[in-house]
């Protein structure tokens, strides 16, 4: 069977329902909900420089290319400039994946096996706070999965249009994350094979072709093209040596998560980390399961390349590879749609029945553990005003990130070092140096010196500072034992011209500093 034999529009139906329900549910709960998370200012930040004028690549840092950074600026010139904006397009790109989930698991085995998968999929992503932050990464594969059913759709219908929008939602997400534009070639390929597909292979290369001249068009009128270019090719020099991580590894290492329980104890971890390395799991899963039921002999090979299942598999292996030099569990995560649509339908049209139940009630256990674990976590939470809107904070951050604001007041100037961008968004002070962010083993000496000629040319009026230590450093980039982890130039301008304050004041880590006396403006040294 390759299709559910129920009207399509009935799916549809319940893949909007899917979608709003989530989009509302995640809007309400997580909109405002502060996750002190390093990476989530990257976008957030750089997107409120370019509404202000600001040019990326130019005026200041951007390690990426320029796809989120123009949605999210977009977003906050029609929204305003507040958290749960900064939210709105993670928390929709969410949905959408749900959505694309039920809807490419209800073809292929029914709207009670997409129900599962879908209602599984939403509680081991959702219940990982990190995962639902603004990030380049959940943009592109949202896109790019939008871009795939449309392609299925559209080897369903034959219509042309469903591939030319196909081909403008695929080169979108290569925009965003350039990777992603494996699944482009991987789309082009299926069509170039299947002779009853190639001749759409003309209205899916209009569609790519018109999103890339668009998004080259743009770059040239900014001038920042050139900039574009040599700040990829900075990354293909600097990003992998550092961030390298095996597939499907955890921060910390398996060893520790379990953390030296015994018995029962560690059977319950051992059962919750199972859940969340999920995202490496199934992928592996279901390339053996469905490559074991085509066998030699099974099946006719010709009646198995223009099915969907060989097409999702294909865009799946391209998502996994596309997470190259970082492929753990993480980043996984963000490609995980296919890897559950593809297990849960194998499991239900091809598994016997005891095992396809079996595997069900025990992820729903896990599920259930994990969810009652967050509603736990958020009872704690207490709401703190700041200049991006009321946020919910943990009782373990909220007092730190009050005293924090009553000192960085919005349009003052201010220095964190070495990485964590959100500070500046949350406080909407101003950053004199052109970095975000200076990451460890990434930046070199000439961007470490050209940071800190800003700062001896606009000292900041406060600093957060965290003295990062080697091992933590290497707990999270364990490939980069050979590279520096501190910026020495900076960190002795920092203990010569700024103190701490005190009582001491600590935000995810950093503590806040001052300038001391001595370079006090108007200090005559008497």
């Amino acid at each position: 069977m390759m299709f559910e034999p129920e009207p399509a529009k009935r799916i549809g139906a319940v893949s909007a329902l899917v979608f709003v329900t989530v989009a509302a549910f995640l809007l309400w709960i997580h909109g405002n909900r502060l996750v002190l998370n390093n990476d989530e200012g990257i976008i957030l930040d750089a997107s409120e420089r370019m509404l202000q004028g600001q040019t990326i690549y130019r005026d200041f840092f951007g390690y990426m290319s320029p796809g989120s950074y123009w949605i999210q600026e977009a977003v906050f010139g029609i929204f305003g400039v507040s958290l749960r904006s900064g939210r709105v397009i993670v928390i929709l790109d969410f949905a959408l994946q749900c959505a694309i989930l039920f809807w490419l698991t209800a073809l292929l085995a029914g709207k009670r096996t997409g129900l599962a998968a879908t209602g599984l999929f939403f509680t081991f992503q959702a219940t990982m706070p990190d995962l639902l932050l603004a990030q380049h990464r959940m943009d592109s594969a949202s896109m790019a999965l939008l871009s795939i059913a449309l392609s299925v759709q559209g080897q369903r219908c034959g219509r042309y249009w469903y591939w030319v929008a196909a081909g403008l939602l695929g080169a979108a997400a290569a925009v965003c994350t350039p990777s992603i534009g494996l699944i482009a070639v991987t789309t082009m390929l299926w069509l170039s094979v299947e002779p009853s597909l190639r001749r759409f292979l003309k209205p899916y290369s209009l569609g790519l072709c018109a999103v890339a001249l668009a998004a080259l068009s743009a770059l040239w009128a900014t001038g920042t093209l050139r900039a574009l270019i040599e700040q990829l090719a900075w990354l293909g020099q600097n990003y992998s040596e550092v961030n390298y991580m095996p597939y499907g590894s955890i921060i910390s290492g398996y060893t520790a998560a379990l953390g030296g329980a015994t018995g029962v104890a560690l059977g319950v971890r051992a059962l919750l980390l199972f859940g969340i390395a999920l995202p490496a799991v199934l992928p592996v899963v279901a390339t053996a399961a469905w490559g074991t039921s085509w066998l030699p002999g099974k099946r006719d090979p010709r009646r198995i390349v223009p099915t969907p299942v060989v097409y999702l598999l294909g865009c799946m292996a391209m998502f996994v590879a596309g997470t190259y030099p970082r492929s753990d569990v993480a980043h996984l995560a963000f490609v995980a749609v296919l890897p559950y649509a593809l297990t849960a339908a194998w499991l239900s049209q091809r598994a016997p029945r005891q095992l396809a139940a079996g595997a069900f009630m025990l992820l729903a256990v896990v599920a259930v553990a994990l969810l009652a674990q967050r509603a736990h976590d958020m009872r704690d939470e207490e709401t703190v005003s700041t200049p991006v809107g009321t946020l919910r904070a943990s009782s373990t951050d909220a007092p730190g990130l009050r005293r924090f604001l009553e000192t960085v007041r919005p349009g003052g100037t201010l220095y964190v070092h070495p990485y964590k961008p959100m500070l500046y968004f949350l406080a909407q002070a101003h950053n004199p140096t052109r970095y975000s962010y200076l990451a460890p083993g990434l930046m070199n000496g000439d961007d470490e010196a050209a940071a800190l000629r800003n700062l001896e040319n606009q000292p900041p009026e406060a600093l957060m500072y965290q003295a990062l230590d080697r091992s933590e450093y290497l707990r999270v980039f364990p490939h980069g034992w050979k590279l520096n982890h501190r910026f020495p130039r900076i960190e002795d301008w920092i203990a010569r011209e700024y103190v701490p304050v005190e009582p001491p004041v600590y935000v995810g880590g950093y503590r806040l500093y001052e300038r001391a006396r001595h370079t006090a403006p108007g200090f005559d040294g008497g």
